[in-house]
């Protein structure tokens, strides 16, 4: 399938999920990733805010921040193609960014090449270790911008994983994927080469 058709096919499936699945899924996958050896031992960790079609995150930030993470969540600057971490210390200071998703109401941005742990979404991923974005190329960007070296684990929902996700060379995979169903590892670490 190529990009746009693959990309119609998870939203119609992820579509399907009720509203209780999604919440079940999201739970378990919070769950998954509070076990993650590789999260625990990082101290500067970078996550996402959901959009409404993707796992439940907001816990998971709640957690992260419980635990005495360095937090920091993209802001998205759509005219200059590019996106940054800001620093999340409260979740009461979001606020609705350039894409209608929320960000930390602050100008505290941080160092990319700082982030240890990336928890990246995606509309699909492959038992490769491959991320399909939704078009705009901005994750990609960020995983391959020079310094940056940060284990990087995709988060979507078991029916986001495709057997094969269509993708290039400038698609920036992933080390690690967590679903609800299971908890995927590609790649040793941040430093191995894309397979």
């Amino acid at each position: 399938m190529e990009k746009k058709e693959t990309r119609r096919h998870v939203a119609a499936a992820v579509g399907e999920m009720t509203s209780a699945q999604r919440d079940a899924a999201s739970q378990a996958i919070r769950a998954r990733l509070a076990a993650l050896p590789e999260l625990q031992r990082a101290a500067t960790v970078m996550a996402f805010i959901p959009l409404p079609d993707e796992p439940e995150m907001t816990p998971v930030l709640a957690d992260l921040l419980s635990a005495g993470k360095t937090l920091y969540v993209p802001r998205t600057f759509v005219r200059a193609r590019r996106m940054f971490p800001v620093r999340l210390r409260d979740l009461g200071q979001l606020r609705l960014g350039e894409y209608g998703i929320l960000e930390p109401d602050t100008e505290e941005q941080g160092d990319p090449a700082q982030v240890e742990f990336l928890i990246v979404p995606g509309r699909a991923f492959d038992r490769a270790g491959n991320r399909l974005g939704r078009g705009g190329g901005f994750y990609d960007a960020f995983m391959t911008q020079r310094g940056f070296r940060a284990m990087r684990c995709g988060v979507a929902f078991a029916c986001q994983v495709l057997a094969v996700t269509p993708h290039t060379e400038r698609d920036a995979p992933v080390h690690m994927l967590v679903t609800e169903q299971e908890t995927l590892r590609f790649r040793t670490g941040p430093d191995a080469p894309p397979g």
